[in-house]
């Protein structure tokens, strides 16, 4: 069914445009070339030269401090915030697919750029990552927006995980990417990633271009039976027909309990994400190592967001919860495991094998964060959920560049496992008040501020077997 493929090459985006935030994560060990720094390297920042069997190529290096490091990585979420509340209103004016184009296409430019900017000055290459989370803070709403015609009720949260599950999937195709090309001279070293992350940006536009549709009815490779189908589901274009009602989303607690929900989650997720690798040099393990060991949560966490998703919509079909109960009922999970493991990671910060289990299960249960979070927002508000997406890009941007500069005030005199558990606390502290907050102000219907025009069909979708038409 072409809504599935929609959803799929919605995910294939999330993919690429996260792998081009996700290289820097593990580059920049080689960029400062943490694996094998000499004193003579360390005196010359601009470049050092690697010899192997094959070629000898000149790959730069740079003396960038850990507080440095901490810098470049976080900037990334300086841009982010920035496009976070007005992306939602931005995408609904350009349209989804648009918009995914846009981000697919400046990102890959961006990302070439990144080898030429740390060459010329920190500050440009600073710059560089800040436009990068400028133009990605587009893509969340982009996506929901392409999504939000081609996604039946029934089938909401299995259509939104396969979407964002994109994410999950960038990590293990990027991790382990970036560190075989960082680590082969033969392959022009770490620049090379970059420029490799970009080419694919550029092919899956055309993809998107050609095959991606923002309306089921200007498909032309869809089948009228579909569109008759997915039509049933349809509302108004709030953009063009209803002003969006900012004061009543903004004190509606329906909208902050998915903000500070979505926002523990990104603080939680982007942490591990940005600073695993770093976290796992303090025990001593070699590039292949880290590269398997930051490449295994991800698969879980996929495989999780998949599960999570399907299990959602079965449980909702077949009445076992009702719909709010099943988001409150994998907010417990979603927000509970991982706050539970990054605590008592603190009283194993000698025991190497007992900190990377408990982080792997936190990571990957966070997967379920389209089950819980992301689709509630469609649920409370079909016909303005892109304006709440960017609302909720904002508060996960907000926190994306204040982890980094946490954790560079606590291991500045003392890179210490006991300094990262601390960190972990602050983390689960998070999730336990926004799990509490949703549990308490969630909910799960359209709200009278949303204007919504929902059909009876929609209404009872939940609670029947898919309409043979679907088919």
């Amino acid at each position: 069914m072409k809504r599935y493929f929609v959803a799929v090459t919605c995910c294939l985006s999330w993919i690429c445009v996260y792998c081009t935030r996700l290289n820097m994560n593990i580059t920049i060990i080689s960029m400062v070339n943490k694996w094998n720094t000499t004193e003579e390297q360390k005196s010359n920042h601009n470049a050092t030269t690697i010899s192997d069997d094959s070629a000898t190529h000149l790959i730069p290096t740079f003396d960038w401090d850990d507080q440095t490091q901490q810098h470049i990585l976080g900037s990334f979420y300086y841009g982010y915030i920035i496009s976070g509340l007005p992306s939602g209103w931005l995408a609904g004016k350009i349209g989804g697919k648009r918009s995914i184009v846009i981000v697919l296409l400046l990102q890959g430019l961006l990302s070439a750029m990144i080898p030429w900017a740390a060459g010329v000055e920190t500050s440009l290459l600073t710059i560089v990552r800040v436009l990068q989370g400028v133009i990605e803070g587009l893509l969340m709403p982009a996506v929901y927006i392409t999504l939000k015609k081609w996604i039946v009720p029934s089938e909401r949260s299995t259509l939104l995980s396969i979407a964002y599950s994109g994410t999950s999937i960038a990590e293990v195709c990027c991790y382990p990417l970036s560190m075989w090309i960082s680590t082969s001279p033969s392959l022009g070293g770490w620049p090379t990633s970059y420029y490799t992350f970009s080419t694919i940006g550029v092919l899956l536009s055309i993809i998107f271009i050609a095959f991606v549709f923002d309306n089921p009815v200007d498909d032309p490779y869809i089948s009228t039976q579909q569109v008759e189908y997915l039509k049933s589901f349809e509302v108004k274009d709030s953009n063009k027909d209803i002003p969006v009602p900012w004061c009543d989303m903004l004190t509606s607690t329906a909208v902050w309990s998915i903000i500070f929900a979505y926002t523990a989650y990104s603080f939680s997720f982007g942490f591990i994400l940005t600073e695993g690798p770093n976290f796992l040099l303090i025990f001593g393990f070699d590039p292949t190592m880290i590269a398997i060991l930051t490449s295994i949560p991800p698969i879980l966490e996929f495989i999780v967001t998949l599960l999570s998703g399907v299990a959602a919509d079965v449980i909702i079909r077949r009445e076992y919860l009702n719909v709010l109960n099943t988001r409150k009922f994998f907010m417990i999970l979603h927000m509970g495991i991982p706050a539970i493991c990054l605590f008592f990671i603190g009283y194993f910060e000698n025991h190497a094998a007992k900190c990377v289990i408990l982080l792997t299960v936190a990571f990957a249960s966070t997967g379920m964060y389209t089950t819980s979070t992301l689709t509630n927002i469609m649920e409370i508000s079909k016909e303005h959920s892109q304006i709440i997406v960017g609302m909720v890009t904002t508060g996960a941007a907000a926190v994306g560049f204040i982890g980094p500069l946490i954790l560079g005030a606590l291991i500045k005199e003392d890179n210490t496992a006991n300094q990262w558990s601390l960190m972990f606390r602050i983390i689960a502290a998070f999730h336990i008040f926004a799990m509490i907050f949703f549990l308490i102000f969630a909910k799960a219907e359209q709200q009278e501020w949303s204007h919504g025009n929902i059909t009876k069909q929609e209404m009872k979708s939940y609670n029947t077997i898919h309409d043979n038409n679907e088919k």
